[in-house]
C-alpha cells in the first residue's frame, strides 16, 4: 500500500453562492462568522472565520450554480457543526425564522438541527461531543 499524506489540519470549506451577499448576512448572522481578507480573485466571494472553529468558509459565486431547491434531504453533502447548547441553538433560530429539520443520531440520540443557508446549502448543527473526546478507533486495522 503507498504511503498516506499526512494531512495537519481542516483548513477551510468551500460553499457556493449565487448571492454571495445574502450568505454573507446568513453566515455571519445566523452562525456567528466574520468576514476576513480574501485575495483578489478574479471571481466573487468571501471568506469567512468563526472563534473556536478553527476554520473558515469560503464563500465561492458561481453564475452557474442553481439554488437547491429539495430541502427535506438531511442526507446529502453538508457541513456540521457541534453547538453547545442545542436548545438555546432552536430558540435562536426561531428568533431568526430559520427553519429547522430535527433528528437524533441514532445508536448515540444526540440531537442533530439542520438548516438551510439562502442557496440550500445544507448544515448540521449538533450535540455531539468534540471529536477528540469520542472514542474513535480504524475500522480493520489491528
Amino acid at each position: 500500500m503507498p504511503e498516506s499524506i499526512p494531512v495537519a489540519r481542516f483548513n477551510h470549506a468551500a460553499v457556493n453562492a449565487s448571492d454571495v451577499a445574502a450568505s454573507i448576512v446568513f453566515y455571519t448572522q445566523v452562525l456567528g462568522f466574520y468576514e476576513v481578507p480574501r485575495p483578489g480573485f478574479s471571481f466573487a466571494g468571501s471568506w469567512l472565520y468563526s472563534e473556536g472553529l478553527g476554520m473558515m468558509l469560503h464563500l465561492i459565486h458561481d453564475e452557474r450554480f442553481e439554488p437547491i431547491p429539495t430541502r427535506d434531504n438531511t442526507r446529502r453533502s453538508h457541513l456540521a457543526f457541534r453547538v453547545e447548547d442545542i436548545d438555546r441553538t432552536l430558540e435562536l433560530l426561531a428568533e431568526q425564522d430559520v427553519p429547522v429539520i430535527q433528528r437524533r443520531l441514532p445508536d448515540y440520540g444526540y440531537r442533530q438541527l439542520f438548516i438551510h443557508d439562502p442557496d440550500g446549502n445544507l448544515i448540521e448543527l449538533g450535540e455531539w461531543p468534540d471529536v477528540e473526546e469520542m472514542d474513535i478507533q480504524p475500522i480493520g486495522q489491528a
